[in-house]
Order: C-alpha cells, then structure tokens, then sequence
C-alpha cells in the first residue's frame, strides 16, 4: 500500500510539473501574440485547460472552451462527435501545437508558396530575424505596408487569429440551436499591421500605402494612356473629315479676305475667280499689283466662285482680244478640303506669248483627284498691261521704274497661296511652279525675284525661252517710243484714263516671227526688262553665280524640258499646199542657215520634209538654246519629248508639238494609240513623283528622252553644231 501511495504521489507530482510546463507554454504564446494575459478569462481555451489542474486518462482533463457572444456560430454536426474523435482531434492539436513551435526556416520549407514573398520582404525591410522592431517598422527601402497575403504565415499569429474550431461539448447552458460560435480576432493593433484596415484617404493622410495602392495607381495611368493613344491613332487613322456640302454641292472654305463658296464637280471641289489682288484699273493700272492686305478691299458676305470669271485682256493667235482689265483672280481645283492631311500644290502659269493665247496649262479635275494634288492657275497681266515701260510711267512713281506688272502679279498670287492654301487642303511647304511656254519664261524669271525665293519649292519650265529679261530698263522704253503718238498721251494720267482698245496696239506687239527659220537682222522685242526693282539681273547670272559660288545646293530645284517639234504650227503647215524636198531646201537657204552656207550640213541631221523642217526651226528656237543652257551651264535635268512616243510612231504624223508633254502630266492628251498611251503614262510618272519627291525617279541625267519610256539621251549632233556655228542660243524664241 505504500508502495502504491508512493506511486501515486510520484504520479501526481509528474503530473503537476507538466501542466505548470505547458501553462508557461501557453502564456509564452499568448505573450507572443500580444495578447493582454489580464483579458484572458480563466475558464478559456487552453488557459482554462492549463490552470485547471483537473487530468484525463491521459494525464489532464481537456475541457470544452466558452466562446463569448458575438461569436460565429457553426453548424451543430461539428460538435456530434464520439469521445474517440474527441480524443482523436485533442492528438492532432497537440501535434499541430507542436509543429507550429519550429523555427521560421522550417515553416518557409513547409510553406514553399510563400518563400519569394518572405525573401522580397527581408529585402525591401532591410532587417533579417535578429534585427530591432524598430527598423522594421520604418518599411525598409520603401516604407510599404504590404497586404497580408505577402506577409509570412508565422506560427504564432496563427494560433490567435485563426478562430477556434475545436468541438463543444452538449452540456452548454447556452441554447445553440445546433450551432457552434467562432470567436472572432479583433484587428491588429501593432503598428505596420493596421495599415490594411484603414480607409484609403487615412492611408493617404498617413502616408502609409500598401501595395494594392500603388498597384491601382499604376493600373489607371496604363488605361489613361491607352485610351490617349487609342484616341490620337483613331483621330489620324480614321477617316478624313470633309467640310459639310450646302444642298448636296455647295462648299464654303475660307481665305484672308473672307469666306468663299465653291461646287463639288466631277469628284473634286472647284472655286473660280477668287481675288488675289486690288483690281488694276484706274489709277492702278500700269502699278504692281498690291496685295488683298487691307480689310477695304475685302468682301462682307460669302464670295460667290462656282463660275469662271473672265481672263485679263489679250490677243489670241487670230489677233482678236479677249479678257477683262479687271482679271487679277486664280482659280483651285482641289480633290479634298481639309486640314489633317495637306496635298502638293501645283501652280499652272500658262501663256503661249507675253501678248496673250489661251494656254492649255488647265486645272485636271481627273488628276487632282488619282494624283492628290492641289491645281492653283492663277491670271495675270499680258500685252502692254502687263509690259509696257515708258519713261512717263517711270516718272510718274518713286523709285522711277516700270514695266513687269505681270510678273508682280505672279508674285502676288504666289503670296495668296502661301497665305491661304491650307484652307483648300493644299500644303504650303510643297508648291511646285509649273510654267508653259511664256508662262515658264515669266517663272523663270520669278526664281531671280528675292522676294519669291520662299513661296515655292520646285520650278518645272516646259518649252521657256531662255532669252530673259537682258536689257535694261532705258533701252526698252526707248523702244516702246512708238506708242505715244499711237495713243496720243504724253503723260501718266493720260495713259490711265484712256480705254483698253486705245492701249491694245498689235502692230507693236504682234510684229514677232518666231515660228520660222530665223533670218539676218530679225527684229527682237523683248517684253521683260531689268527694272531694277523686280529683276535686277539676267536669270542666267543668277544661276551661273550659284553655281560658282557653291551654293546651287541651297538653290530651288529646276527641270526644264521641251518637245522634239515645238515649233510647229497651223500657219507653218499650210503655207504650202505640199512641202517636197525642195522646197524645203530652199526656205533653208532663203535662212540664216544657208547666209553661212550650213544647207548641206544640217540635212546630215535631219531630212527634206516638213517633219525635218520643224525639228530644224525647233532646235534652233527652243531645244538647242534649253541644251546649252541645262546641260553645259547648270548642270539640270532637262527632258526632250520625242515624236516616235507623243507622235505615235509609225502611222502616226511623228510630230510632237509644243503642248504635248503638258497635254499628257495634265490628262488633255489624245493618246489613241498604245505607243501615245505609254508616252503619257511615262510623262505623268515623271512629272508627280517630282511634285510629291522634288526630284526625278531613277537616276538622275542631265539630258533625257521620252518617248514610250524615259531614257537617256547621250547627245543631239545638230544642237553640237548649231552651238558650235553660234546660231543657238543667239536666236532663241524670246517669250
């Protein structure tokens, strides 16, 4: 018996020390978990099961918790179990107990999901398990409160948090209704801990963010720049805006001197007769032009331009006058009125004579449309309008000058464009001028004017003359002498209040014969003179002295080009019912060609026909003089249309004349034969990839044929010789 009596107080000893073991145990943990061991109630949870001092069979009696009202109530099968699996979960959390006191080294290798965020966290803090609390509550590198999700599942956070879901037992005063409550954990109070349950603007007060903030912040701005991106891309990639139609036809666009209307019309939108410039009449007849640079000169109301207006006065090949005194308007063809996407601007500036003659140099509403470009002709002085020096109209102004009132107006037209063709969806930076015949000698002589160097960016010259403006200002009004008694004003005054038939003399300004071979002592009128105010020098030493000076770079690209027969005529070809050889041979002779005896060497070039004839006169006006100059001078591209392509090869007449590389860029060319219609494509091709490039395709050459395809040409033996005898450019075409 004492010997059991010693057992069993041995026994209770042991028993003893292990419960007073694990109750240290516990309030370790509980102290751990910041837990205030004052709150905990005696009779709770483990402590109550520690305190108790009451033993099971197994060595303590584990008595069900008390969970305080407020608690979550579970379903009342948790609880109906056997005192087996009571004990059986009474095992399992005491191995779990155990578990959860290992090192966090073990929990990371248990845990493995949570291995990167723990590593970034130690990383971001700066502070590793033996650091003080107080750095790593600063946030480390950041000072980030990062979500509890990225924090490390510790062992004893996990013991208090966690809500307790160990079984009651049914002797509960308490009525359940067959459920159990789970105490609820209230929040962390430690710093660093809280920040996850404050609102976001007492986050932002307190400056402590986590990373779901910053995360949300990032977010917004990538969908605020996406939907900025998506907006601009939309905005260029859709489709262009167009100004509204009136009535279905009717556009309205605007100018520096008030709004205008124009029509839609074969796919295209057409504004005729807009004025650039003050009328020219009265007293401002015989002045420059002067720019719509007043708001007097303006109109209030929409400007009426849906019909052509009349063209300035001047002479037709027939010697009959058309055209109005009052004419200084331009008309633009454009495919689209818009702002987003500016076209090239073409300037056609047309006249078969500085007299006069309808020009075919037209606005193409076909190719305004395929070609996206934007068509400006503008109007402008002829005859004595636009030419005539006197030393009364000289007088009559300070500084003394006259004549080049046409050329003023061109300069006026080039100003209106820059000013406002962005209003008909034209681009001012890329205007190419692109001068015909009389019209390319004026544009030639624009690219001398200091004042024009900025209103364009390239110069096409088909078929110019290049006898420009050589003599001064005192030996033209001493040529134009004459028209004093024909007019019977001796004065300034006189000449601008006379009519416009009085001034329009043709027996002074139609005296020209250009269109043959050229004969000793011919007379020559040039209509341009050198001013001093417009042009001061000839063209050529303006060019000659870029080029020497090393400066044609900075120079504004040129191409000149003519065509193999652009000399030939109506009046020529019928001045004989029959053109035989001989009497080809013999208009030769009767020609400064036969004066130096040359007859019999220039049929070595060409043959005794009409086609021969004209190829002879041409190269001696036009493409010879054009040859010397472009190619021996300048060093331009120039481009020679020849008959095989224009004329149609064989079957064809074989002639190209003057209008056929401008008929084909500009559509108006009767191209019936496939030979025509492979000259046209190859004429247009070179003209727009210069307009839209502002240079020629391929390689460049300094002398070029166009036929059915572009090629080059090596050389012209008869423009050799005619150089090398000093007949070109002596007798070259002067308008």
């Amino acid at each position: 018996m004492d010997i059991n009596k010693e057992n069993e107080d041995e026994n209770k000893t042991l028993d003893k020390k292990q419960i007073e073991a694990e109750e240290k145990e516990v309030m370790l943990k509980v102290e751990e978990a910041n837990i205030n061991p004052a709150e905990l109630k005696a009779d709770e949870g483990p402590v109550k099961t520690a305190l108790s001092g009451d033993l099971t069979e197994q060595g303590r009696e584990v008595k069900p918790k008390f969970i305080p009202i407020g608690a979550i109530k579970m379903p009342g099968f948790f609880t109906k179990n056997s005192d087996k699996d009571k004990s059986k979960d009474e095992e399992a959390a005491i191995e779990k107990d155990t578990d959860h006191e290992k090192s966090d080294e073990s929990t990371q290798v248990k845990e493995p999901r949570f291995q990167f965020f723990n590593k970034m966290k130690k990383f971001l803090n700066h502070s590793e398990d033996g650091e003080d609390k107080e750095e790593r509550k600063k946030g480390g590198l950041f000072n980030l409160k990062y979500p509890k999700v990225f924090q490390k599942n510790e062992t004893d956070n996990a013991e208090i948090t966690l809500a307790s879901m160990e079984t009651l037992d049914d002797k509960l005063d308490t009525t359940n209704d067959g459920m159990e409550t789970v105490k609820l954990e209230s929040p962390e109070t430690e710093e660093g801990k809280v920040v996850t349950a404050l609102p976001l603007r007492e986050r932002i007060r307190q400056r402590k963010f986590i990373v779901d903030d910053i995360m949300v912040c990032i977010i917004v701005l990538l969908v605020m720049l996406a939907v900025i991106i998506a907006i601009v891309v939309g905005a260029r990639a859709g489709p262009p805006v167009e100004r509204p139609l009136r009535l279905g036809r009717f556009i309205t666009t605007f100018t520096s001197c008030g709004p205008v209307e124009g029509v839609l019309d074969e796919g295209v939108y057409k504004f005729y007769s807009i004025p650039y410039a003050v009328p020219p009449v009265g007293q401002r007849r015989f002045t420059y032009a002067q720019p719509l640079n007043n708001i007097s000169h303006c109109w209030n109301d929409t400007l009426n331009a849906r019909r052509k207006g009349p063209l300035c006065l001047q002479f037709l090949e027939n010697v009959t006058i058309t055209g109005d005194e009052n004419c200084l308007t331009l008309d633009v063809v454009t495919p689209h009125v818009r702002y987003d996407t500016p076209l090239p601007v073409v300037v056609l500036i047309g006249a078969n004579s500085l007299t006069g003659g309808i020009s075919p140099a037209q606005p193409s509403a076909l190719y305004a449309r395929t070609k996206e470009v934007v068509f400006v002709r503008p109007n402008f002085r002829l005859g004595p309008f636009g030419f005539l020096a006197l030393d009364v109209l000289s007088n009559s102004r300070y500084p003394a000058i006259s004549g080049n009132y046409g050329l003023s107006d061109l300069l006026a037209a080039l100003q209106w464009v820059q000013l406002n063709i962005k209003h008909f969806g034209g681009d001012p930076d890329s205007v190419t001028l692109l001068g015909h015949r009389a019209g390319a000698t004026l544009t030639a002589a624009l690219t001398t004017v200091s004042q024009a160097q900025k209103l364009y960016s390239r110069v096409w010259l088909s078929s110019p003359s290049v006898i420009f403006p050589g003599e001064p200002l005192e030996q033209s009004q001493k040529l134009n002498d004459r028209f004093k008694p024909m007019t019977k004003c001796n004065d300034a005054e006189c000449l601008r209040r006379i009519s416009t038939t009085q001034i329009l003399t043709p027996d002074i300004w139609l005296e020209s014969n250009m269109g043959d071979l050229p004969k000793l002592n011919e007379p020559r009128h040039t209509l341009l003179v050198l001013d001093g105010e417009l042009l001061r020098i000839h063209a050529y030493d303006t060019w000659k002295e870029a080029k020497l000076s090393g400066k044609e770079k900075a120079f504004k690209p040129i191409v000149f080009g003519t065509t193999q027969h652009s000399s030939q005529s109506v009046l020529l070809m019928k001045k004989y019912l029959k053109w035989a050889p001989n009497i080809v041979e013999k208009v030769v002779n009767d020609s400064v060609i036969g004066e130096k005896n040359l007859t019999s060497s220039v049929f070595t070039h060409v043959n005794k026909s009409y086609e021969g004839l004209v190829e002879l006169i041409s190269s001696i006006r036009t493409l010879c003089p054009l040859v010397s100059l472009a190619r021996m001078r300048l060093e331009v591209p120039l481009y020679v249309v020849m008959g095989t392509g224009a004329g149609g090869g064989k079957g064809g007449s074989g002639i190209a004349n003057v209008n056929a590389d401008i008929e084909a860029i500009l559509g108006t060319f009767d191209s019936e034969k496939p030979e025509q219609r492979r000259f046209m494509s190859a004429m247009q091709h070179l003209f727009y990839y210069y307009v839209w490039h502002g240079h020629l395709p391929g390689p460049e050459s300094s002398l070029m044929q166009v036929g059915q395809d572009v090629l080059p040409l090596n050389g012209i033996p008869l423009c050799d010789l005619l150089i090398k005898e000093d007949i070109v450019p002596r007798y070259a075409h002067i308008d």
